[in-house]
């Protein structure tokens, strides 16, 4: 999970300006592509990118060199998807108060799309 640590990291310190662009790219089942080495796919969007396929219900986060030192894929459960980015907006909107409101409620349109309990 470090890599994906690092992943939303780097959204907060690099994007800030796009955070809720990025979550309601989220929540149409966009993923996002930090650079051609970093991206994220939902799993109706591997086909069009000329992914393997892997299962309904994922998230697929592609990491390549240089970016890494060795090429890596980590596919990871809507419900483990929802948590860590919860883990990130949940800390964004307390440091954003005046967001708080819009945030909020994107996670709530994210966690009704992605189907998961909490």
């Amino acid at each position: 999970m470090e890599m994906l640590e690092t992943f939303f990291n780097l959204i907060f310190a690099w994007r800030e300006n796009k955070i809720k662009d990025i979550l309601k790219s989220f929540c149409s089942f966009e993923g996002y592509a930090l650079n051609e080495e970093m991206c994220c796919y939902f799993s109706p969007e591997w086909k069009d990118y000329g992914l393997e396929y892997f299962d309904e219900d994922k998230v697929l986060f592609d990491f390549q060199v240089p970016a890494v030192d060795e090429d890596k894929q980590i596919v990871i459960s809507y419900q483990e998807f929802y948590d860590i980015v919860c883990k990130y907006y949940f800390e964004y909107a307390r440091q954003h108060s005046e967001e708080q409101d819009e945030i909020m409620r994107l996670l709530a349109e994210l966690k009704n799309k992605l189907n998961v309990k909490q």
